[in-house]
């Protein structure tokens, strides 16, 4: 009994001490990292933006967006420090973008992707295809920037996450604002559309009636099924009680939320079935 109170002690003691260790590595370490990582940032925003002379900070959820100014305190553009769920984790990144909402550098922070393949997002060839992009300009996976097959989860994240960025720089500090998808001209009757997802294609199909979207069913998908119940059917609900496609992706499952906003905005411009072959051809 004794010799087993003993042995609990000096257990005890050292999880103690290995504990104290671990604190004083960490509070010795984390100021060198931090102030790396800040003049790693400074050289990034160097980079990008030569004629900076300040820039100040605000920040949208947790995304932080510093806005750059020269030694006239005209803008610049914007750079933005954001986050998104990657195949293995989290992928930290920043995205410069000019005062005419052009995306002019991309560099990436952190991730955990795994090597060979989803670190795909830290090449000049991936990060390439975004550059002289705009507010403007459709940002979708597949159609107007490239994934990689073997890492669609990886490089589908970064295409969207980047597209959301824009448009938040755009509409919260450059002063534009994305035309909302216009019902008016819509005919009645059934539209299929659809999208390249995860693993495969997404298919959806819109009831469209007396100018408003009544129904949305989506009848063909290959995302990731614990991701997709969060984004299905609630992403349809928002839509229809909305009556636009611009709304809220927040749902735990954003790249399922935006490929079935994807597959119903390429119904809707194609024609009703029966009248034609719907968006999809």
């Amino acid at each position: 009994m004794r010799d087993i109170l003993r042995l609990s002690i000096t257990l005890a003691v050292v999880a103690i001490a290995s504990a104290a260790l671990l604190t004083g590595m960490h509070n010795l370490t984390d100021p060198v990292i931090q102030e790396r990582q800040q003049r790693e940032y400074l050289e990034a925003l160097e980079s990008f933006f030569p004629e900076i002379d300040d820039y100040e900070t605000e920040e949208i959820g947790d995304d932080r967006f510093d806005l750059i100014f020269d030694q006239e305190g005209e803008k610049l553009g914007v750079m933005a420090t954001a986050k998104t769920q990657g195949y293995e984790g989290t992928i930290t990144y920043n995205l410069a973008v000019d005062n005419n909402a052009e995306i002019i550098g991309i560099r990436i922070i952190s991730h955990s992707e795994t090597p060979g393949i989803g670190d795909v997002i830290t090449t000049d060839n991936f990060q390439e295809q975004f550059i002289g992009k705009s507010f403007e300009d459709p940002i979708e996976a597949g159609e107007d920037v490239d994934t990689v097959s073997g890492a669609t989860l990886s490089t589908g994240a970064m295409v969207s996450s980047i597209s959301r960025t824009v448009t938040a720089i755009g509409e919260n500090f450059l002063d534009m604002q994305r035309k909302a998808f216009d019902f008016e001209d819509l005919e009645d009757g059934i539209y299929r559309g659809s999208t390249e997802g995860t693993y495969g294609e997404m298919v959806v199909e819109v009831d469209f009636r007396d100018g408003r979207i009544e129904a949305i069913e989506v009848i063909e998908q290959n995302e990731t099924e614990a991701y997709f119940v969060d984004a299905y059917p609630e992403i349809p609900q928002r839509i229809i009680e909305e009556q636009r496609l611009e709304v809220d992706v927040e749902t735990g499952a954003t790249l399922s939320a935006e490929r079935i906003i994807a597959a119903v905005k390429d119904a809707l411009e194609g024609a009703p079935e029966g009248d034609g072959e719907g968006g999809d051809n």
